[in-house]
């Protein structure tokens, strides 16, 4: 048996009831592994350093508005939270050695049955002062569709959070230990992620005009 289904179970049952029951799909799902890339300062117009980007890959599965006979999935939120460990920092078992990263993108409209990437961007002077590059230490996604949250549930568990957190020896607590450390140290990094449509013009123009882009269509970024 996959070692890591256990402590899913576990995991799961201890966040009941918060946790929706689950359903046979949500109308948006992360439907691949997320990738972190490093994007080296001469691939980037201007940049004075490497560039750490992080694709979330989803796909719209269905309208989850009752009785909408449309196509397209609206309002499509993908908020991505990072922690880091500070390379940098004396105490590397310190809670004040970790930097959490967290931006949120709004996509304007995904038509159902279609995949996108969604992607994210840490500017090069994270590494300069955090020595910050690669993946990051734990991660978490939130997706809501239509304006609305969708919540955790036994069956998203594994592409809804890393494995850092999942394959712990009591996932329930490191969870919640990751909640805390998020919640306690997120506002010091604010605005540091970002989603490509808050990116500078030099990234952007590596994402939709170089070599940057996934084969995958660029979808509409919007602003609240």
């Amino acid at each position: 048996m996959n070692a890591i289904k256990p402590l899913l179970i576990l995991l799961f049952l201890a966040l009941v009831p918060t946790l929706a029951s689950a359903k046979d799909d949500d109308p948006i799902i992360i439907s691949g592994a997320i990738k972190f890339d490093k994007i080296n300062a001469s691939d980037i117009m201007k940049s004075s350093g490497t560039w750490n980007k992080v694709e979330v890959p989803i796909q719209a599965k269905f309208n989850p508005d009752d009785g909408s006979k449309s196509n397209w999935v609206r309002n499509v939120g993908v908020t991505l939270t990072l922690v880091y460990q500070d390379e940098k920092a004396v105490d590397k078992k310190s809670p004040s050695s970790f930097i959490v990263l967290q931006a949120e993108a709004k996509i304007f409209a995904i038509e159902v049955g279609k995949k996108i990437p969604v992607v994210f961007y840490i500017p090069w002077e994270a590494y300069k002062v955090y020595r910050l590059s690669g993946e990051a230490y734990a991660w978490s996604v939130e997706l809501s569709a239509n304006g609305s949250k969708i919540p955790l549930t036994k069956k998203n568990l594994k592409t809804m959070l890393s494995k850092t957190i999942l394959t712990s020896s009591d996932p329930r607590k490191a969870y919640e230990a990751y909640n805390k450390l998020v919640e306690g140290a997120v506002k010091a990094n604010k605005g540091v992620l970002m989603p490509l449509n808050q990116c500078p013009f030099n990234v952007q123009y590596y994402e939709y005009y170089t070599k940057g882009g996934s084969n995958l269509p660029i979808p509409t970024y919007i602003n609240d």
